[in-house]
């Protein structure tokens, strides 16, 4: 009965989460990679309104002595953030020399348990802060992890996503980082393909690591159609399964001795354009904030080492303020709650996820059209959307039961939403929306979203008596009255 309509009130809501407070976890796709830098760099990011930092959290720097940890200047990074709404995304990564005898930061311990015990060190001091983790950082390529992939299946991921997973279980793991090389050995789509296969359910964001020379067309090529005998990115992610998952570019750029100043503002406007046209990916991290002032060091930032702006720095902020064609929205891509159905779509193309949101938005067309309290469980809907991306977002536990409810609901209904609602509950569903239930509960809500929440927990009980069509025609628009404390006059 209600299991039906909690799919599509409660669970349903996903449908506006796009891919998911005690932490601050923005819906902004814009971010930037910037290492530890000063709070004056920091606030050059926060000036240009981007959202999301990707920080580097290097286990040899931090741990320099076996059981000693030094946590200091990601203390300052982590409470500028908090005090300015800047969402992270950290890197764990890099072996110190006691941990392996010296072989160099590129090599795995020699006992996976030091590297282990780290993780969770780091993962239990900012779970209020961060809840966005990767392990490693491009470990294809040997200036940063020296042995194969399936040692660093082995010895470095499966170790972190276990201490990540068990330090925090709301937290979200974005992987594999891989940087897109194609020499022998280092293979991407192998490197790719392996990861994916072997330890994918520890990912929740796939993330990819992408430069090139030529343009933003030809990283769209890559992305999309492949190049000769290679596959493309996308290919691989929906060959292993995970294409209903969010993908993050979490590296792109390009650096000032290799294009002009002004040819990099250009391309990072293109680039902004092309993610917005196709929103796709879901978030761009730009290589970087500010140009490295050590010799030989190539000079990628948006920003020259004085910390005077690039072009890029103006475009990235413009577009972000909306001063390319209404492109931003205050740096978060929050479309109207009506459009909401298209908003899921994770990947912006496919005809399996566009049936699939044709099937759910007919069924909500159905439902505000055959019965009394439609528009209402709708205006309901809509009205906690905004509240459950939050809570969603700050959780990958909402997030991926959402996210199961979602595909099981647009399965059931198919082409034929009387059946759906004529069907006897599916246990299985009906146990997902208790656990979700459950979940939220123990999140802060506002009183509202609380009210609404009980009321579905209350009516979830009832799903045995009668049958769904029944309860829409007659129970629930007193039901939605009592919740509302509002009659139609």
């Amino acid at each position: 009965m209600l299991r039906k309509i909690i799919l599509f009130g409660i669970s349903s809501l996903i449908l506006l989460s796009g891919w998911p407070l005690a932490a601050n976890v923005s819906t902004s796709p814009y971010g930037i990679n910037v290492h530890l830098p000063g709070n004056d760099v920091l606030q050059k990011v926060k000036d240009a309104g981007i959202k999301w930092i990707r920080i580097d959290i290097n286990w040899f720097a931090v741990e320099q002595t076996v059981g000693n940890f030094n946590y200091t200047e990601i203390d300052r990074v982590v409470a500028f953030a908090d005090a300015n709404d800047l969402s992270i995304l950290a890197v764990l990564a890099y072996t110190p020399g006691w941990a392996n005898n010296n072989k160099g930061i590129n090599y795995p311990p020699d006992n996976e348990f030091y590297w282990k015990y780290f993780v969770q060190e780091t993962v239990r001091r900012y779970k209020n802060s961060i809840k966005y983790w990767c392990i490693w950082n491009e470990p294809n390529l040997d200036d940063f992890f020296a042995e194969g992939k399936d040692a660093f299946v082995e010895k470095i991921f499966i170790p972190a996503g276990d201490g990540i997973r068990g330090t925090d279980p709301t937290a979200f793991i974005v992987g594999p980082g891989l940087s897109h090389l194609t020499s022998q050995g280092r293979e991407w789509y192998f490197w790719m393909t392996y990861i994916l296969t072997l330890a994918g359910e520890y990912i929740d964001v796939v993330s990819h690591h992408i430069y090139k020379s030529e343009g933003v067309s030809r990283i769209y090529d890559v992305l999309e159609q492949g190049d000769n005998l290679i596959p493309a990115v996308k290919d691989v992610v929906k060959d292993t399964g995970h294409e209903f998952k969010p993908f993050w570019i979490t590296e792109t750029g390009w650096h000032t001795n290799q294009v002009s100043e002004t040819e990099q503002g250009d391309r990072y406007l293109s680039m902004l354009q092309k993610r917005k046209e196709k929103d796709y990916p879901k978030k761009i991290f730009f290589y970087e904030i500010k140009d490295d002032p050590a010799p030989g060091i190539e000079p990628w930032g948006i920003l020259r080492s004085d910390l005077t702006a690039k072009p890029a720095y103006s475009v990235y902020k413009d577009f972000i303020a909306g001063k390319y064609d209404g492109s931003g929205n205050g740096g978060d891509e929050e479309e109207e709650n009506k459009q909401c159905f298209a908003r899921y779509d994770p990947d912006g193309d496919g005809r399996k996820k566009a049936h699939m949101l044709s099937t759910l938005r007919g069924f909500r067309d159905y439902l505000k059209r055959v019965f009394p309290a439609g528009d209402k469980l709708v205006d309901i809907y809509y009205g906690k959307s905004g509240e459950f991306l939050e809570l969603s977002l700050s959780d990958s536990r909402v997030h991926r039961l959402g996210q199961e409810l979602l595909y099981t609901m647009a399965r059931a209904v198919g082409n034929n939403p009387g059946n759906y609602l004529n069907r006897p509950p599916d246990v299985e569903s009906t146990q997902k929306i208790n656990r979700l239930i459950t979940l939220l509960k123990e999140k802060k809500m506002s009183p509202s979203f609380e009210r609404v929440l009980f009321w579905a927990e209350k009516q979830l009980k009832m799903v045995e008596k009668i049958p769904l069509n029944r309860y829409l025609s007659r129970e629930l628009k007193r039901e939605i009255e009592t919740l509302t404390g509002k009659k139609d006059r």
